[in-house]
C-alpha cells in the first residue's frame, strides 16, 4: 500500500528521542553501579587475575545493558510520540505511553529471569546472577534482539506491522526510518557486547565466565 502525506513527526524528534534515552538509561547504569564492586564475582573462588579481568570486563556488559534498555525504551515510546504530534499531548496518553514502557521492560525482565529460574534448576552448580539490573538488562537485551531481527528486512512493511497505523505515518521521514534502524542495530551490537565481555573474552584469556566458576578451585596466576 503507497503511503502519502507529511512526516509525522519533525525531523530531529526521532534522533534526540533516542539519544535522551540512552543518555538517561546510561546514567541509570552508571549510578546503580559506581559504588559497587563487581557482584557477579562475590563468593566465587576467583584468583586476583580473573577477579580483575572480570571486572573490567562486566562493566562493559553493565554498559551494554543499559543502552539495550535505552534502545528498547526507544521502540516502545516512538509511536506514542509521533501519536503525540499527530493528535496531539494530553496526559491520558503521556500515562499510556510511560505505563507501556515500564510494562514491556518489565515483562522482558521478568521472561529473563524466569529463564534464570530454570538454568538454575537445571544447573544447581552454575552461578545467575539475578540483581534487579542485571535481569532488567538481560531481559532489554534479548527482547530488544527480537525486534531487530524483526525490524531488519528491506523495505519498511515490518515497521508498519510493528508500529502499525503511525507505523506508515512514520516511514514517511527518513529521519524516524533510519533512527528505527539505528535502535535495532545498537540492540543487536549491545547483545554481541555482552555476550562476549561475559562469555567469549574470559575464554579467551584463559578464565572462566562467572556462571561456570562456581565452586570451583581458584585457578590463574594469584599476582
Amino acid at each position: 500500500m503507497l503511503v502519502t502525506g507529511e512526516p509525522v513527526v519533525p525531523g530531529y524528534v526521532p534522533f534526540a528521542l533516542l539519544l535522551v534515552l540512552e543518555a538517561t538509561a546510561v546514567l541509570a547504569w552508571v549510578l546503580i553501579f559506581a559504588r559497587r564492586r563487581l557482584g557477579a564475582s562475590d563468593g566465587l573462588l576467583l584468583c586476583s587475575r580473573c577477579t580483575r579481568l572480570h571486572e573490567r570486563t562486566e562493566a562493559f556488559a553493565r554498559g551494554a545493558d543499559g543502552v539495550a534498555v535505552g534502545a528498547l525504551t526507544f521502540l516502545v515510546a516512538l509511536p506514542f510520540v509521533a501519536a503525540g504530534y499527530e493528535r496531539g499531548f494530553t496526559f491520558p496518553g503521556a500515562a499510556l505511553a510511560v505505563s507501556t514502557v515500564v510494562a514491556v521492560v518489565a515483562a522482558a525482565a521478568e521472561a529473563d529471569f524466569l529463564a534464570r529460574a530454570v538454568a538454575a534448576r537445571l544447573w544447581p552448580r552454575l552461578t545467575w546472577n539475578v540483581e534487579p539490573a542485571r535481569v532488567i538488562g538481560g531481559g532489554a537485551r534479548w527482547l530488544g534482539a527480537i525486534f531487530a531481527l524483526y525490524l531488519f528486512e528491506p523495505g519498511n512493511a515490518r515497521i508498519v506491522g510493528l508500529f502499525g497505523g503511525v507505523g506508515q505515518r512514520l516511514v514517511l521521514d527518513l529521519a524516524a526510518t533510519w533512527t528505527i534502524f539505528a535502535a535495532a542495530a545498537i540492540l543487536v551490537i549491545a547483545a554481541i557486547v555482552a555476550l562476549a565481555a561475559r562469555w567469549l573474552v574470559p575464554l579467551a584469556f584463559n578464565s572462566l565466565p562467572t556462571a561456570l566458576a562456581a565452586g570451583r578451585e581458584p585457578h590463574g596466576s594469584s599476582a
